[in-house]
């Protein structure tokens, strides 16, 4: 990273700039990505090039959305420029669907120190584009990553976690302390690897699933305490409950991420 940059640089609040500057964490995040030179990145607010750097060290051309011009300045008057896609954007409005179909048949890499002011809801739009995804490397605040890796029966199991676990394989990969950022947040980090389940897909069917399990995670855990039975009520009988072995006296938190996958595949069978 460029010092100097480091220490001129005021972060930008309301963009949620905090900046990677522990050197290990660096490494060993580079490390974990397993990347080849030919591989297709975009990384998510590249800030003072703390990944983006040692990763153009790597691969021949990556791409990077950033939102703060002062960021693109200092990127472009890098040594790396001319490896950099740089492009100006905010990424919750950035048109990934029309980015995606100008190369056909290239699966991405996406990696990125995610505001987290926008981290949720974010990681819940990309969902929808996993066909054109290989991977994804993303740090969250502990409690959101927690939340994305809980197990049933956890008080932390929730909406997010089944729609997490239900299209990717998450793997952590190293936890990071509040004390390696710039400035310093209020807590501590997780640095997780998302895989997608992309074989059961097409362009289609993923809006399909999205929708539905979005519908049926919000509308069961709406009401935490109270049972499925009155939860889901007005989507599934207590019959179809049981005949897919989901007891109807069950709270949405002892429900498996397989258990809600019956529910979808019930639910698209019986409303489309």
């Amino acid at each position: 990273m460029n010092r100097i940059m480091y220490k001129k640089h005021i972060p930008v609040k309301r963009f949620g700039q905090n900046f990677l500057k522990n050197d290990i964490i660096i490494k060993k995040i580079i490390q974990s990505m397993n990347l080849n030179n030919f591989d297709n990145v975009i990384e998510i607010g590249p800030g003072l090039g703390a990944l983006t750097f040692p990763i153009c060290e790597i691969i021949d051309k990556i791409t990077v959305l950033e939102i703060d011009e002062n960021i693109i300045f200092f990127l472009l008057c890098h040594k790396y420029n001319k490896k950099m896609n740089i492009i100006l954007t905010d990424v919750m409005k950035f048109d990934f669907r029309y980015f995606f179909s100008l190369k056909k048949d290239v699966f991405y890499r996406l990696v990125g120190n995610l505001p987290y002011n926008i981290s949720i809801c974010f990681f819940l739009k990309m969902i929808l584009y996993n066909l054109h995804i290989y991977d994804m490397h993303f740090m969250f605040q502990e409690e959101v990553a927690y939340r994305l890796l809980a197990n049933p029966g956890h008080k932390k199991y929730g909406k997010l976690s089944v729609m997490a676990q239900f299209f990717y394989r998450i793997t952590p990969i190293t936890p990071v302390d509040k004390f390696d950022f710039f400035p310093k947040p209020k807590i501590n980090s997780i640095f997780l690897r998302f895989v997608p389940y992309n074989h059961k897909y097409d362009d289609y069917s993923i809006e399909k699933y999205f929708f539905a399990l979005e519908l049926i995670t919000r509308t069961a855990f709406q009401h935490r305490r109270k049972l499925l039975k009155s939860n889901l009520s007005n989507i599934f009988s207590e019959k179809l409950l049981l005949k897919l072995n989901i007891h109807s006296f069950f709270r949405a938190e002892n429900v498996s991420v397989y258990q809600y996958s019956l529910l979808v595949k019930n639910f698209l069978k019986s409303y489309t």
